[in-house]
């Protein structure tokens, strides 16, 4: 690969991808992402809005209300993903190849940072669950029966997001009035199984929600529930890697940090994908969670 053009920013946006789409349900999080540099330790203020009350008119529109408070996150996560490759692979690989190992990195990333974020998920920091239901058993009963849990704690179920492990969300697939809902509204459901909605919440499928000692399935959650933040970080001498920048969604701001150099020693290029960040718990009314049996 060293003899090789090697096309850095064809690389890193093939990882991006893979990357963005694997952490798609952070969206469903309070979140602070920035393609800017930061260290390990830094604190990022991620605002949180309390609820509003209403009052009598008192001749002034002077009052306070809804005070604007933030959770604090400490950037103390750095997860990478390392790969190399030797003179002899690099030209046996072709263009479309190294979109491979692309795609792999970035989806390798993802996954150890939803796995840490997700850890959160516990009984000490939200409470019993709001559903036990066999995960074969799911349907729009038991989602009913989640949002209306949520409501009894006072959390906005507009910006609420049902993320669920993929065993709970084929069974959701699988409930007829679901099926004839999306049938008749769309062909999300029947033809590319995906749920976007369902009783006012968005839906999320994903395969690395931890069991977490507790058999946890899946949660319905409140932005303000976690609050995450994510930085790049810069390396002290850039002009020692071939190519050394932060690598960031413009849509979601979802950032990583992208290195590599080759090494004559060894014969290889070492490529590096990174992501510096942290999570904290934010309102702990705000995520349900979802056990199985």
């Amino acid at each position: 690969m060293a003899t090789i053009n090697f096309n850095d920013a064809i690389y890193a946006q093939t990882a991006l991808e893979a990357f963005v789409t694997a952490l798609t349900p952070l969206r469903a999080f309070a979140r602070d992402f920035s393609g800017e540099a930061a260290q390990v330790g830094n604190a990022i203020y991620v605002p949180r809005v309390e609820a509003m009350t209403g009052t009598t008119f008192d001749q002034t529109y002077t009052g306070s209300g809804g005070t604007v408070n933030t959770i604090s996150v400490n950037l103390n996560r750095h997860r990478i993903v390392p790969f190399d490759l030797t003179d002899i692979q690099a030209l046996n690989s072709s263009a479309a190849r190294a979109g491979l190992y692309a795609a792999q990195q970035g989806r390798a990333l993802a996954k150890i940072v939803t796995q840490d974020i997700w850890s959160l998920i516990t009984l000490a920091n939200f409470g019993v669950s709001l559903a036990t239901t066999a995960a074969a058993n799911w349907g729009r009963v038991a989602a009913r029966a989640v949002r209306l849990a949520m409501i009894n704690r006072d959390v906005p179920t507009e910006r609420v997001s049902l993320i669920t492990n993929p065993v709970i969300y084929d069974a959701l697939l699988g409930d007829t009035n679901i099926q004839q809902a999306f049938q008749y509204g769309g062909s999300e459901a029947i033809r590319e199984a995906r749920i976007p909605r369902l009783v006012g919440m968005d839906v999320f499928e994903s395969n690395l929600i931890p069991l977490n000692g507790e058999s946890l399935a899946g949660f319905a959650v409140h932005p303000d529930a976690i609050a995450v933040a994510m930085r790049y970080v810069a390396p002290q001498e850039p002009g020692a890697y071939a190519s050394a920048m932060a690598v960031t969604d413009p849509d979601s701001g979802l950032s990583f940090g992208y290195r590599r150099h080759f090494d004559p020693n060894t014969g290889k290029h070492h490529i590096n994908m990174e992501c510096l960040f942290g999570m904290a718990v934010g309102l702990s009314t705000g995520l349900g969670r979802i056990t199985v049996p």
